[in-house]
């Protein structure tokens, strides 16, 4: 448990250390931090920055746009630029709170223009949220001012920056991160889908289970082949299954209901109608003209 010190040199610590924060893809400006032990009322104000406050102890309301809030240990609250708000409580709160301004000349600008989204939402008070990142994080920072040696600085700037962009994901109504993924990882989850239909063309591959596998959503995955392969899921996994059933039959003397079996058909009489739909006769014709090249398939 934090006792009036730990907030003083936490206070201490972060305004000293912690004022310009640059990550790979935001910046910020903070104008103050504050680590208060005992948190009564303040009068309805508003400001031209963000504020975020997470509450350790006690007991309170937070006010804004005529709507009241109840604060328990665990709450975080958010306050906007332009909003009147209040904070009131009578028995006191320990609250651990920033105030903060993306600074846009060293951010991405794809990067503010998600953060900034935030302006605009609704979720403004986060109830037991001792669990979450962005709590785990302000706990850090308060272990962090008991340490004394001189990596301390750095390592509060690290976990500040973090801080400050965990507050998206914290009060975001959104959830745009979980369905498009960054397009760094775009090549990759391609990769690893594509790696995985190969593998496992005995199986029935459907989007749930590989979307499963990748730990991205089904909509996302459907888009992707869409938009980099250029074909549905399905269309590629079943010119897959051709392309494979093509090589069987050249390169084995494996029966046709063998291959069909092998390339994931649910009977022969299926695979012999997809075969023939792509290659343009069925696979016992095929194999036995011996194509000295694999044939265009049709899309």
């Amino acid at each position: 448990m934090a006792n009036k010190s730990d907030f003083k040199k936490l206070t201490r610590l972060l305004n000293e250390s912690a004022v310009e924060l640059i990550g790979e893809e935001l910046a910020f400006n903070v104008y103050y931090w504050g680590a208060m032990p005992e948190h009564y009322d303040n009068p309805l104000h508003r400001h031209s920055y963000f504020e975020v406050c997470y509450v350790t102890e006690g007991e309170g309301y937070y006010y804004e746009s005529d709507r009241e809030y109840p604060l328990l240990q665990g709450t975080m609250f958010f306050s906007r630029p332009g909003m009147w708000h209040q904070i009131k409580s009578r028995t006191g709160l320990a609250l651990l709170y920033v105030a903060y301004e993306i600074d846009e000349a060293r951010s991405k600008r794809e990067a503010v223009d998600r953060y900034l989204q935030l302006l605009h939402n609704n979720r403004i008070v986060v109830a037991q949220a001792e669990d979450s990142i962005t709590a785990q994080t302000w706990r850090t920072l308060l272990a962090l001012c008991k340490q004394d040696h001189y990596m301390v600085k750095e390592a509060v700037r690290c976990f500040a920056c973090a801080l400050l962009i965990s507050f998206y994901s914290e009060f975001s109504e959104s959830t745009e991160y979980e369905d498009l993924p960054d397009k760094q990882q775009v090549p990759a989850y391609l990769q690893r889908a594509k790696l995985f239909i190969e593998d496992n063309l005995t199986l029935s591959l459907n989007l749930q289970q590989l979307s499963g596998y990748l730990h991205i959503t089904e909509r996302h995955l459907s888009r992707l082949f869409a938009e980099k392969v250029g074909q549905t899921f399905s269309h590629y996994v079943q010119e897959r299954r051709v392309q494979k059933a093509i090589e069987l039959l050249l390169e084995t003397d494996w029966t046709i209901s063998r291959i069909a079996v092998e390339t994931g058909f649910e009977s022969i009489h299926y695979f012999t109608r997809v075969f023939t739909s792509k290659v343009g006769v069925p696979p016992g014709k095929f194999r036995r003209s011996q194509l000295s090249e694999t044939p265009f398939i049709n899309r």
